[in-house]
């Protein structure tokens, strides 16, 4: 089932298909600055095994009848072995249907699992070995000024979705959103929360609260919370239910445990008995917002 997080990523770019664009040549594809791109069908079926291949977005460049490229992007959070079997696939349909070149083309924020997809994928087709072109940390800019989210608000989302962490980024996330006309401003905030770890959602909206005082933390909160409700939810699924307190102290270990991973900080022994042992949320909420800006793993838990 799509997650909050991929069903928004998804909604980015069909919203602005040229961000798709100039996503591709961060990740140095060559890409023509006038090219355009439009949305075109994602679903493929193969007869043979009666098996829909529908990836999330596909895009094309020139007309839909007569393309010069086809872009099929994919958004990852985590590692999926079946990606591996899927994204040849896909890529081989688009060809068969449009005969012309066919980038797939990933979008993962997480840098360790982008390095897992960044490698070329044999297939038992004598000759053809699929690559992946996956869009890397190093390639996002990190929009450090306001102006810049004011110029490209959906680049400056992307770069609150990989750089969130950095906290000049968020800073000129959130003065950025404030110069936007107000339906693009909650538009583009909206976008930048529920892409962002739920670390960095948790400082954005306690910045826009206390420094700009803004009613956007009401809509973050709405989306914090369709989110835990969902993850309940599954949980009920699963046999997992647990007591709301105690859902929230679960909760805020791992908000400890994505932004150490997300710093990649390497954690002691001791350090991950901390974590685990720990039953005050405050203090769990204090350590996850330390992780952030700490030079060391140590700072975090100085005084532990």
């Amino acid at each position: 089932m799509p997650s909050l997080w991929h069903d928004t990523g998804v909604d980015l770019f069909r919203d602005d298909p040229g961000l798709v664009g100039r996503a591709l040549r961060l990740a140095d594809v060559d890409l023509a600055a006038d090219a355009q791109l439009f949305l075109a069908p994602t679903n493929e079926t193969d007869r043979m095994l009666s098996r829909d291949l529908d990836p999330d977005l596909v895009l094309v460049e020139g007309s839909v009848e007569n393309p010069n490229r086809v872009i099929i992007v994919e958004l990852q959070q985590a590692t999926d072995a079946s990606k591996l079997r899927q994204w040849p696939r896909y890529t081989a349909a688009k060809w068969l249907r449009y005969e012309c070149p066919v980038v797939l083309f990933v979008i993962c924020p997480d840098e360790r699992t982008a390095e897992w997809y960044a490698r070329p994928i044999p297939t038992t087709l004598h000759g053809y070995t699929h690559w992946p072109t996956v869009l890397r940390s190093a390639q996002v800019p990190t929009f450090t000024w306001p102006e810049l989210l004011a110029r490209d608000p959906a680049l400056g989302v992307m770069s609150v979705a990989y750089h969130g962490s950095n906290e000049s980024v968020l800073n000129a996330f959130a003065a950025g959103i404030l110069s936007l006309g107000s339906d693009q401003a909650r538009k583009y905030y909206e976008y930048g929360l529920r892409l962002s770890p739920e670390v960095v959602r948790d400082a954005l909206e306690h910045l826009m609260a206390t420094k700009y005082s803004e009613p956007f933390s009401k809509l973050g909160r709405r989306y914090y919370g369709q989110g835990r409700e969902e993850g309940l939810e599954q949980g009920r699924e699963e046999g997992l239910e647990q007591g709301r307190e105690e859902g929230l102290i679960t909760g805020g270990r791992g908000a400890v445990y994505m932004v150490l991973k997300a710093r990649h900080f390497e954690i002691t022994d001791h350090q991950r008995d901390l974590i685990d042992s720990c039953d005050d949320l405050a203090r769990l909420k204090a350590w996850s917002e330390a992780a952030v800006t700490a030079a060391t793993v140590d700072e975090v838990f100085r005084g532990a």
